[in-house]
Protein backbone atom coordinates (compact mmCIF):
# COMPACT_ATOMS: atom_id res chain seq x y z
CA UNK A 1 0.00 0.00 0.00
CA UNK A 2 1.66 3.21 1.36
CA UNK A 3 4.48 3.84 3.91
CA UNK A 4 2.83 5.67 6.65
CA UNK A 5 5.05 6.34 9.59
CA UNK A 6 3.13 8.08 12.10
CA UNK A 7 4.97 10.00 15.34
CA UNK A 8 3.35 11.06 18.28
CA UNK A 9 4.41 13.15 21.06
CA UNK A 10 2.86 15.57 23.29
CA UNK A 11 1.17 18.33 21.26
CA UNK A 12 2.67 17.27 17.97
CA UNK A 13 1.73 15.07 15.44
CA UNK A 14 4.41 14.14 12.43
CA UNK A 15 3.81 11.98 9.59
CA UNK A 16 6.37 10.90 7.11
CA UNK A 17 5.36 9.43 4.06
CA UNK A 18 6.43 8.48 0.21
CA UNK A 19 6.25 11.43 -1.93
CA UNK A 20 5.80 9.10 -5.07
CA UNK A 21 2.56 7.29 -2.89
CA UNK A 22 1.20 10.67 -2.60
CA UNK A 23 0.97 13.67 -5.21
CA UNK A 24 2.45 16.98 -3.89
CA UNK A 25 -1.27 18.55 -4.37
CA UNK A 26 -2.85 15.99 -2.12
CA UNK A 27 -0.14 16.71 0.55
CA UNK A 28 -0.53 20.38 0.52
CA UNK A 29 -4.41 19.85 0.59
CA UNK A 30 -4.62 17.28 3.39
CA UNK A 31 -2.19 19.66 4.96
CA UNK A 32 -4.28 22.47 4.49
CA UNK A 33 -7.35 20.63 6.08
CA UNK A 34 -5.62 21.37 9.87
CA UNK A 35 -5.07 24.89 9.64
CA UNK A 36 -7.41 26.06 11.56
CA UNK A 37 -6.54 24.10 15.01
CA UNK A 38 -2.95 23.12 14.31
CA UNK A 39 0.36 25.17 13.47
CA UNK A 40 1.28 23.09 10.13
CA UNK A 41 4.42 22.25 8.96
CA UNK A 42 5.63 20.61 5.66
CA UNK A 43 8.91 19.42 5.33
CA UNK A 44 11.57 17.28 3.33
CA UNK A 45 12.45 13.89 5.75
CA UNK A 46 15.11 13.10 3.26
CA UNK A 47 15.65 11.49 -0.10
CA UNK A 48 11.76 10.74 -1.54
CA UNK A 49 9.85 11.69 1.91
CA UNK A 50 7.92 14.49 2.54
CA UNK A 51 7.11 15.39 6.57
CA UNK A 52 3.69 16.69 7.64
CA UNK A 53 4.21 17.98 11.26
CA UNK A 54 1.31 19.43 13.00
CA UNK A 55 1.80 21.35 16.64
CA UNK A 56 -1.22 22.03 18.79
CA UNK A 57 -2.16 25.77 18.91
CA UNK A 58 -3.24 26.06 22.21
CA UNK A 59 -2.28 23.48 25.05
CA UNK A 60 -4.29 20.43 25.40
CA UNK A 61 -6.47 21.48 22.30
CA UNK A 62 -5.62 18.70 20.17
CA UNK A 63 -6.18 14.72 20.41
CA UNK A 64 -2.84 13.10 19.11
CA UNK A 65 -3.88 9.88 17.77
CA UNK A 66 -7.42 10.75 16.52
CA UNK A 67 -5.51 14.02 14.61
CA UNK A 68 -3.25 11.63 13.33
CA UNK A 69 -6.15 9.25 12.10
CA UNK A 70 -8.07 12.26 10.48
CA UNK A 71 -4.87 13.64 8.91
CA UNK A 72 -4.11 9.91 7.13
CA UNK A 73 -7.56 10.07 6.17
CA UNK A 74 -7.46 13.23 4.84
CA UNK A 75 -4.43 12.00 2.99
CA UNK A 76 -5.74 9.33 1.15
CA UNK A 77 -8.96 11.27 0.24
CA UNK A 78 -7.01 14.33 -1.59
CA UNK A 79 -4.82 12.06 -3.48
CA UNK A 80 -8.24 9.85 -4.98
CA UNK A 81 -9.17 13.14 -5.58
CA UNK A 82 -6.13 14.37 -7.44
CA UNK A 83 -5.83 10.94 -9.38
CA UNK A 84 -9.55 11.17 -10.61
CA UNK A 85 -8.76 14.75 -11.59
CA UNK A 86 -5.78 13.57 -13.78
CA UNK A 87 -8.22 10.79 -15.37
CA UNK A 88 -11.12 12.85 -16.02
CA UNK A 89 -8.80 15.90 -17.32
CA UNK A 90 -9.57 14.68 -21.08
CA UNK A 91 -13.17 14.57 -21.37
CA UNK A 92 -13.56 17.55 -19.00
CA UNK A 93 -11.44 19.40 -22.03
CA UNK A 94 -13.35 17.62 -24.66
CA UNK A 95 -16.77 18.73 -23.24
CA UNK A 96 -15.49 22.86 -22.34
CA UNK A 97 -14.01 22.75 -25.62
CA UNK A 98 -17.46 21.71 -27.75
CA UNK A 99 -19.28 24.05 -25.26
CA UNK A 100 -17.39 27.03 -25.84
CA UNK A 101 -15.70 26.28 -28.66
CA UNK A 102 -11.64 26.99 -29.57
CA UNK A 103 -9.17 26.79 -32.05
CA UNK A 104 -10.90 25.05 -35.18
CA UNK A 105 -14.33 25.48 -33.91
CA UNK A 106 -17.35 26.45 -36.11
CA UNK A 107 -17.85 29.71 -36.33
CA UNK A 108 -22.07 30.89 -34.94
CA UNK A 109 -22.71 32.27 -39.03
CA UNK A 110 -21.38 28.52 -39.97
CA UNK A 111 -23.87 27.22 -37.81
CA UNK A 112 -26.85 28.84 -38.96
CA UNK A 113 -25.58 28.53 -42.73
CA UNK A 114 -24.21 31.78 -43.71
CA UNK A 115 -27.17 33.75 -43.72
CA UNK A 116 -29.21 31.67 -45.05
CA UNK A 117 -32.48 32.76 -43.26
CA UNK A 118 -33.85 29.99 -40.79
CA UNK A 119 -37.13 29.00 -38.69
CA UNK A 120 -37.84 30.68 -35.69
CA UNK A 121 -41.98 30.10 -35.54
CA UNK A 122 -41.97 30.96 -31.54
CA UNK A 123 -39.98 34.63 -32.38
CA UNK A 124 -37.12 33.67 -29.97
CA UNK A 125 -34.62 35.02 -32.28
CA UNK A 126 -36.30 38.78 -31.86
CA UNK A 127 -34.88 41.69 -30.45
CA UNK A 128 -36.99 42.84 -27.15
CA UNK A 129 -37.49 46.19 -28.70
CA UNK A 130 -38.77 44.08 -31.37
CA UNK A 131 -41.04 41.91 -29.42
CA UNK A 132 -42.30 45.13 -27.42
CA UNK A 133 -43.22 47.18 -29.96
CA UNK A 134 -47.03 48.22 -30.35
CA UNK A 135 -48.61 46.75 -33.54
CA UNK A 136 -49.36 48.75 -36.35
CA UNK A 137 -52.18 51.75 -36.07
CA UNK A 138 -51.87 51.17 -32.15
CA UNK A 139 -50.84 54.79 -30.87
CA UNK A 140 -49.88 53.16 -27.63
CA UNK A 141 -52.44 54.78 -25.44
CA UNK A 142 -54.05 52.34 -22.67
CA UNK A 143 -58.06 53.42 -22.92
CA UNK A 144 -58.43 51.69 -19.19
CA UNK A 145 -55.85 54.48 -17.85
CA UNK A 146 -56.54 58.25 -17.50
CA UNK A 147 -54.65 60.71 -19.43
CA UNK A 148 -53.73 58.27 -22.00
CA UNK A 149 -54.84 58.11 -25.61
CA UNK A 150 -57.93 56.12 -26.38
CA UNK A 151 -57.91 53.91 -29.90
CA UNK A 152 -58.80 55.20 -32.71
CA UNK A 153 -62.69 54.88 -33.21
CA UNK A 154 -64.01 55.03 -29.47
CA UNK A 155 -63.95 58.38 -29.26
CA UNK A 156 -67.39 59.31 -28.08
CA UNK A 157 -68.83 63.25 -28.64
Amino acid sequence: MSDLRTTLAPGRVELDLDEAAFPRDAVYAAAYAFIDRCWVRLDRAGDGRYAVILREKSPGSIDGEAVAAELRSELFGQAFRVRLAEEGRALTDAVVHAAYGGPGAPAADDLLGAGAPFEDPLGIALQWEAQQAPPPGHDGGDPQTPGTAAPQGDEKA
